[in-house]
């Protein structure tokens, strides 16, 4: 029988004992046995797979686990190698910064005590060997009446606490470390838990005697905020370095096992689909939309419907337009050149007028990826080219870009599902009809094709079906996209080419573009993916106008 799939899963213990299909990442523990850091980084997009990681890392680590978790390493990578003697050798902290996402610094002060109160009831077994004084201070926090000092002192507490009873220092793993960050910026109590959580992470990591290794995880490297200010053992590796590049998301190998063994191919429709990320010259695939795709057999967006895109959200909305115009030419596309900065922190969010900071933004987080081919490293300074990296990722951009509109009381969700019925019913006297109901309501507007390609596109990705394949144009600059419709029974091509009235005859402009698509032969591509009815649909448009034809 199959392997069921580890979708929603992020607790390796269980992944392994469920015999669910596991990517084996173990041999991610000989780099950091080998490299010796004592406390590292890794910044990456969410849903790459930074949690079941850490999991593993406690699992195998974990000294209190020794008579539990021998077997669940049995059948993997780290069995046959010189460092399986580390299993179960160190005691571990885990702390999962992931829950800290309340709205407000009290709510989200008594939910860190509560996660301390959990970690201290766990060690129970240490008040054995602790004199009266350590075990009043343990008991502080069992009964949550440590004072807020203690509490930011609590795990560099505990890590001796443990060497006293092991006579072995301390792994310390902290998970999404940026997310209390985040959320203190979105709801405005930002300068409160970057100063609380500044002095957490000065005495666990740095004033600590009795640490091993510290590894941490998160979206954001945000050094410049002085969460690390007091520290000078933060070794980070980011999606530019080489090192580490492989053990987070499926490299394609990867991919390509996983998906024949669910009886399914590495086709051109899903790389164009969930592809495209580059890590240092390595192509990673989204684990998060593979898993999804092998369990589903449909190319959908699964990333869109995974929580956390409040931030880029919170971004967008405040790009000016000047700015909007050249992100939408992303959509197309196009690369950017960029300067690369991994240091950018949520207080630069402000700085909305800076392509430079959003781009950053958009590539930490995972909507861009960057061309590693092009990157130039002068005086430090590295200057690049930034893409989106797969279809997946622009359906995400358009939609988070139409937020706005669809606050709009001009434009309701019912007339944006009509035009793209109608697309799909090939009436253009009434996609036209809509889409001049839509234009004039928008508040800012270019006058570029790259404008209009991305916004029709967007329009109507908010409805796409589960039977639609949706390719844009791969030519930079070329304002047309295809959308392939399987049914049970047929298939159904539809070609839209975009063009806008530079010369003041809007019919001269959509006689020639029908040309065109004939001259081009832009149907072939459709014609061998054996399509049987193709639809052509011509828009031009002019300013807040537009002709279907």
């Amino acid at each position: 029988m199959d392997k069921k799939l580890p979708i929603g899963y992020d607790n390796f213990k269980e992944v392994i004992e469920k015999d669910l299909y596991y990517v084996d990442k173990t041999h991610i523990i000989e780099e950091l046995l080998d490299n010796k850091n004592k406390v590292v980084l890794f910044p990456r997009p969410r849903r790459f797979g930074k949690t079941l990681l850490l999991s593993m890392l406690e699992n195998f680590f974990n000294i209190e686990k020794k008579k539990d978790n021998k077997h669940l390493f049995d059948n993997l990578y780290i069995k046959n190698s010189k460092y399986y003697n580390n299993l179960s050798s160190y005691p571990v902290i885990k702390l999962d910064f992931k829950s800290l996402k309340q709205t407000n610094y009290k709510v989200m002060y008594g939910a860190y005590t509560e996660m301390i109160r959990e970690i201290y009831s766990s060690k129970m077994y240490l008040l054995d060997i602790l004199n009266d004084g350590e075990k009043e201070i343990f008991n502080s926090f069992i009964m949550s009446t440590a004072s807020e000092e203690k509490y930011q002192k609590a795990i560099n507490i505990l890590c001796s606490f443990l060497y006293k009873y092991y006579n072995k220092k301390t792994i310390i793993l902290i998970d999404e470390y940026d997310v209390p960050i985040q959320q203190g910026y979105l709801y405005g109590f930002y300068n409160d838990i970057v100063s609380f959580i500044r002095e957490v992470f000065s005495s666990s990591l740095k004033g600590n005697d009795n640490l091993e290794l510290a590894i941490m995880t998160g979206v954001l490297r945000v050094s410049k905020e002085s969460l690390f200010s007091d520290l000078n053992n933060v070794k980070v590796y980011s999606i530019i370095d080489e090192k580490y590049n492989e053990f987070f998301g499926f490299t394609e190998s990867e991919t390509k096992e996983l998906l024949k063994y669910y009886n399914l191919e590495l086709t051109s429709e899903v790389k164009g689909m969930y592809d495209g990320y580059n890590f240092c010259g390595l192509s990673i695939y989204n684990p998060w939309s593979i898993l999804n795709y092998a369990d589903t057999k449909k190319l959908l967006p699964f990333w869109v419907n995974t929580s956390g895109n409040e931030l880029i959200k919170d971004i967008l909305r405040k790009t000016p337009d000047n700015i909007k115009i050249i992100i939408e030419k992303l959509l197309q596309n196009e690369e950017i050149e960029f300067i690369y900065d991994e240091k950018v922190t949520f207080l630069d969010v402000n700085n909305i007028k800076s392509l430079n900071t959003i781009l950053n933004f958009l590539l930490i987080s995972g909507y861009l990826t960057i061309s590693s081919d092009n990157m130039i490293n002068t005086f430090g300074i590295i200057t690049s080219k930034v893409y989106i990296p797969n279809n997946e990722i622009k359906g995400v951009i358009n939609r988070v870009l139409l937020d706005e509109l669809i606050d709009n009381p001009a434009i309701t969700i019912t007339l944006l599902r009509e035009f793209s019925e109608n697309i799909l019913a090939n009436n253009k006297i009434k996609v036209e009809e809509i889409l001049n109901k839509i234009l004039p309501s928008i508040s800012f507007m270019d006058k570029t094709e790259s404008f209009y390609h991305g916004y029709v596109l967007g329009l109507f990705s908010l409805f796409l079906s589960s039977n639609c394949i949706l390719k844009s144009n791969r030519e930079a600059g070329c304002g047309r996209f295809d959308i392939m419709i399987e049914t049970s029974d047929k298939k159904t091509g539809i070609i839209i080419e975009l063009k806008i009235d530079k010369d003041n005859d809007i019919e001269k402009v959509a006689t020639n573009a029908k040309k065109q698509i004939k001259d081009k032969e832009y149907y072939q591509e459709l014609i061998l993916d054996k399509v049987e009815n193709i639809y052509e649909f011509v828009i031009v448009f002019k300013n807040k106008k537009c002709i279907v034809r």
